[in-house]
């Protein structure tokens, strides 16, 4: 949560410095980019948030595309805080901070509420400590989708101290306890409830620190800055965080051109699968608005179980009958023993209550609602021998195999898909 609009002045600072501490309370820990005020117990958790944050901050300057130079003179006073009242009776939280349920960024200053874990309490103090940079860097943080998700997309890591990587997503729910993003993403994709990306750029200043937001604006951020052809213009886009308004999403939008309804389309299908383990090496989905209309000759596609959703590479268009059919052998996982499977997938071991391994596909329509609020869930369907296909309206085809979020990496082997026009 950030609050560009105040400004932590000088004689406000100093009546925080003066504040009295008690030592034998009160744990102070001073880092390169973070000065550390904190009443958590353990000494150790401490210093491995100052070098965790100190670890950080070059990645971030460095995701930025900036020089270490910009951030010479960059250090945050932070606040870790288990006892509000406390630190409110100390005068560590100035009047002129609202009440904030999570953290809460205000100049250089922040203040981040312990969590039940320290993965959750590194990453709340990560997502302040972004804010300050970029009212450091930028002078503010843009509008609401692109500070949050700005924020949980460089506090989102593995590991800690020196050894910490930003711009991770968890392998597991174990990694990151009680974080709790993609629950709520599941819960909204099973209700039919994900937004579209117009409506997450639209999202209005909050200060309840809503996670539903959070969550789609730390995936719309991912989903800019992963695609090469996005990403210069996300990057860019930082430079103008003063702007808060509707001016920002519409130079975005006017740098992408006609790349938006690609990244519509690519935001339907990378909302449906995003979980623990996503890897958006995967999981980028090669669609162009200069893709060819099929003209109803064969088509032949190799199906590999290694990479997420594939296009057969054409716009199948609208009342077109196809049929489609498969064959070939995979290979999912080692460990314990080598697991084959053929389109059908494997019966005895599922995932999303579906064989593991099946072949699956759905039809992505080419148009985009722009006005839209909610985007319609995926029709996934599986290849069977064969599948007779009608298609309603201008769509892309394509297909993956079903595997869990981050267990694609040892899987070898390919299903060859056969497309024709249905007689």
């Amino acid at each position: 949560m950030f609050q560009s609009q105040l400004i932590f002045g000088v004689g406000c600072f100093f009546a925080l410095l003066v504040a009295p501490l008690r030592a034998d309370e009160l744990l102070v820990r001073d880092g390169r980019y973070i000065h550390l005020t904190t009443d958590i117990a353990s000494a150790e958790e401490a210093e491995s948030l100052v070098a965790s944050f100190d670890a950080a901050v070059p990645q971030w300057i460095q995701f930025w595309n900036l020089d270490t130079n910009a951030i010479t003179d960059f250090k945050v006073k932070a606040c870790v805080i288990r006892n509000k009242a406390d630190f409110n009776q100390r005068g560590l939280i100035p009047a002129t901070v609202p009440n904030f349920p999570f953290g809460y960024a205000m100049g250089s200053q922040v203040w981040v509420l312990a969590q039940q874990s320290e993965y959750y309490t590194r990453h709340l103090l990560l997502h302040e400590g972004v804010h300050s940079l970029a009212y450091h860097l930028f002078n503010g943080a843009g509008p609401t989708w692109y500070q949050e998700g700005s924020a949980e997309l460089l506090a989102t890591h593995h590991r800690s101290g020196a050894a910490i990587k930003i711009n991770q997503i968890p392998q597991s729910r174990d990694d990151a306890p009680y974080w709790g993003r993609f629950k709520r993403m599941d819960q909204a994709t099973k209700s039919s409830e994900v937004p579209s990306i117009n409506a997450v750029l639209g999202y209005q200043p909050n200060l309840t620190g809503d996670v539903a937001t959070y969550s789609w604006s730390w995936a719309a951020c991912m989903i800019l800055s992963s695609y090469p052809e996005y990403r210069s213009a996300f990057v860019t886009a930082a430079q103008r965080g003063k702007e808060t308004g509707p001016a920002f999403n519409r130079e975005l939008q006017s740098t992408l051109g006609k790349q938006w309804p690609i990244l519509a389309a690519r935001w339907r299908l990378a909302c449906h699968d995003l979980n623990y383990g996503f890897d958006w090496n995967r999981e980028q989905v090669k669609l162009s608005a200069k893709d060819p209309v099929w003209n109803g000759s064969d088509l032949q596609l190799e199906v590999r179980p290694d990479q997420g959703w594939q296009s057969c590479g054409v716009r199948i268009p609208r009342d077109a009958k196809i049929s489609i059919s498969a064959e070939g052998e995979i290979t999912l996982a080692d460990q314990p023993k080598p697991w084959t499977s053929q389109p059908s997938g494997i019966t005895f071991q599922y995932h999303r209550g579906r064989p593991l391994g099946q072949l699956q596909f759905c039809l992505l329509p080419n148009a985009n609602d722009p006005q839209a609020k909610r985007i319609k869930p995926l029709e996934i369907q599986e290849v069977s021998e064969p599948s007779m296909v009608n298609v309603p309206e201008y769509s892309w085809l394509l297909f993956r195999i079903n595997d869990e979020c981050g267990k694609m990496n040892d899987n070898r082997g390919s299903y060859q898909v056969s497309i024709k026009r249905a007689q």
